[in-house]
C-alpha cells in the first residue's frame, strides 16, 4: 500500500509543468507538495526546512550551472530521501557511474507525468511502514 503521507518537492522552473505534475500527485490522492520555481527556492527550502522530503523531483535544466553539482548534492543531502532528475539530456545520462544510478532515478522524459510518476510510486520505495 503507498503511503499517502508522503512529503514531495517539485522543482521546475516552468509555472505550468509544476501545475501539471502537482494536478498529477494529486489526482493519485498525495497533497503534502512544495513547488518551487528555481533552484535558490529549492536550496533554501531543502536547507532551512523543518522536515525531509521523501521525494524530490528536479527539472535538470533548473541546475545548469557549472559551479553547482546537482547530483553530488542530491547524493549528500539529508533532507532528500530519494531524487527523481527529469528531462536529462541523454549524452549526460549515458555518463553517469552505476552507483550514481542506483541512488537516484533518471530520466529523459521532458515532463514525466502521468504513467512514469504512477510507476514510481507504485514501486516499493514509497509503501506506508508495516
Amino acid at each position: 500500500m503507498n503511503n499517502k503521507a508522503l512529503r514531495i518537492m517539485i522543482a521546475d522552473p516552468q509555472h505550468f509543468q509544476r501545475l501539471r505534475l502537482e494536478r498529477d500527485f494529486n489526482q493519485q490522492g498525495y497533497y503534502a507538495i512544495a513547488p518551487v520555481s528555481n533552484l535558490e527556492e529549492m536550496l533554501t527550502l531543502l536547507e532551512y526546512g523543518a522536515n525531509t522530503f521523501d521525494l524530490v523531483l528536479i527539472n535538470a535544466r533548473l541546475a545548469t550551472s557549472a559551479r553547482f553539482n546537482l547530483l553530488d548534492f542530491c547524493l549528500d543531502h539529508s533532507s532528500i530521501q530519494q531524487a527523481f532528475i527529469y528531462d536529462m539530456p541523454e549524452r549526460q545520462l549515458a555518463q553517469l557511474s552505476t552507483e550514481v544510478k542506483k541512488r537516484i532515478i533518471f530520466s529523459t522524459i521532458p515532463l514525466p507525468e502521468g504513467t512514469p510518476i504512477r510507476r514510481l510510486l507504485d514501486s516499493n520505495r514509497f509503501s506506508a511502514p508495516v
